[in-house]
């Protein structure tokens, strides 16, 4: 791992800058800590939507990510919030790291180990900030690792598979990943061998494992509606994986590259257990942007060991006589990437812009307007700030999943103006709009009777019915 330390290093720098520095570039962080709220308040957990929606109060509502919430809330501001971004700015460096340690324990070589990690890192770029998933991340990498691992310490997995449960509802791969394996053990020794039995019971227990939260079985069971759920075509992590996705382009696919390159025989061949488990997430990555992330932490060990076996550039360096100095550079190479990571981190947070990507200022106006209002935001994900305003219900918000399918389809009608719009607007008693300036919908709202614009900047606009009272 001698020169993953510092691929990780630089990763790791970008990392705690985007989270310490650019957190409001996350519209869900403010519901969540909304969420973090209520839990904090009650001493319970919400089932359904209330009244911080007028669309859907009462849908039922899965709040997988409860446990970052509460944390996200309790850690929301100052020294505490530094520690607690950066905890999972940690997380997403470890998860690299973790990957690095399994392909070191499968045989790699250190310039495979560090190449394969660069390809890892790219993948997680664009999908990391301050989020629930991210958190995911260096356990499904964790879970790997003991899957790995021969003897009692092997069930460590479990413990690993129940905390997940509560942080992310990804969680159900666990069970997944250890009944693969399984299968793939089972075909290599034409039997159940004892690694096979191991992992069999795990995968088993992993059922278990992550019903171990407050929503017991009925977390993997929301986790594989998801799959099926309809409103997945309007969320842009949801989306087929394109070349446009550069996490993607750099990252994942020259790992599946290589992954169908290397692991399928000849001197790069890999085992049964983790050619299934790539073909899966292979299928996964393809079928959806979000799963990117996952599928370089899982492929990177695997193609690094492979690129080991078959390409003779990335062959093993002839072993040397250990020395102080080598026993020296073991320690300083982690400690220098850490000294890397935040040395660039600091200047990047110096640096950090005060654009947010959110309609933080157009929220502002509406919540300084006075009565009560119904907010509709051509970008969901805005909506997520707005969750809790005393002031303010909101249409559609970065919750998403809870949301009935007749609330999208009406989202789709007025963000995308259709031939009903303007009725959908009347219908939903929509009296506060927020747009991108000169967007279809914001064009199509100055030309509409009834309407004026309440704030306007470069970016966005906020349009409020005739009637409502302008904000400042």
């Amino acid at each position: 791992m001698k020169y993953a330390w510092l691929v990780i290093g630089v990763f790791a720098a970008r990392f705690f800058a985007t989270a310490i520095a650019y957190p409001a570039g996350d519209g869900d962080l403010a519901w969540q800590r909304w969420l973090g709220a209520i839990v904090a308040r009650t001493h319970a957990i919400p089932r359904s939507l209330g009244d911080e929606t007028f669309s859907a109060s009462g849908a039922p509502w899965l709040p997988q990510e409860w446990l970052f919430s509460a944390l996200a809330f309790v850690a929301r501001d100052g020294l505490a919030w530094d520690l607690f971004a950066g905890a999972v700015a940690l997380g997403a460096a470890g998860a690299l790291a973790l990957a690095a340690y399994r392909a070191e324990r499968l045989g790699a070589s250190p310039r495979a180990i560090a190449l394969c990690t660069a390809f890892a890192g790219i993948a997680l770029y664009e999908s990391f900030g301050v989020r629930a998933q991210v958190v995911a991340w260096p356990l499904v990498a964790l879970y790997l690792v003991l899957l790995d691992v021969e003897g009692p310490l092997a069930y460590a997995a479990l413990a690993v598979a129940a905390v997940w449960s509560n942080l992310h509802a990804s969680a159900m791969l666990a069970p997944v990943l250890a009944a693969t394996v399984a299968a793939g053990a089972a075909f290599e020794a034409r039997g159940f061998d004892a690694r096979a039995r191991r992992l069999t019971t795990l995968a088993i227990c992993s059922i278990a494992a992550i019903c171990c939260n407050p929503f017991g079985w009925h977390l993997p069971q929301y986790a594989i509606g998801l799959f099926g759920n309809p409103i997945k075509s309007y969320i842009s992590e949801w989306k087929v994986t394109d070349l446009d996705d550069t996490s993607f382009a750099f990252g994942a696919l020259p790992l599946l590259l290589g992954a169908m390159l290397l692991c399928g025989g000849g001197r790069g061949r890999t085992r049964a257990s983790d050619l299934l488990v790539l073909a899966a997430f292979a299928f996964l990555v393809l079928g959806a942007a979000r799963n990117v992330p996952l599928f370089a932490l899982i492929a990177a060990p695997l193609v690094a060991r492979s690129l080991t076996r078959a390409v003779p550039l990335f062959a093993p360096e002839a072993p040397a006589a250990p020395t102080k100095l080598a026993r020296r550079a073991a320690f300083a190479l982690p400690v220098a990437s850490l000294a890397i990571a935040a040395l660039v981190g600091v200047q990047l947070v110096r640096h950090a812009p005060p654009e947010t990507g959110l309609a933080d200022a157009p929220l502002q106006a509406l919540e300084r307007t006075a009565g009560a209002h119904r907010l509709f935001c051509a970008d969901f994900a805005w909506c997520g700030l707005a969750v809790g305003m005393p002031n303010v219900r909101v249409f559609l918000d970065g919750r998403a999943d809870p949301y009935p399918r007749a609330v999208w389809d009406d989202f789709v009608t007025v963000a995308r103006v259709g031939t009903a719009w303007r009725r959908t607007l009347d219908r939903r008693g929509v009296d506060a709009v927020i747009v991108s300036r000169d967007a279809a919908l914001d064009q199509a709202l100055a030309e509409a009777p009834g309407w004026h614009a309440g704030y306007a900047d470069k970016t966005y606009r906020l349009w409020l019915r005739d009637g409502a009272r302008r904000g400042g």
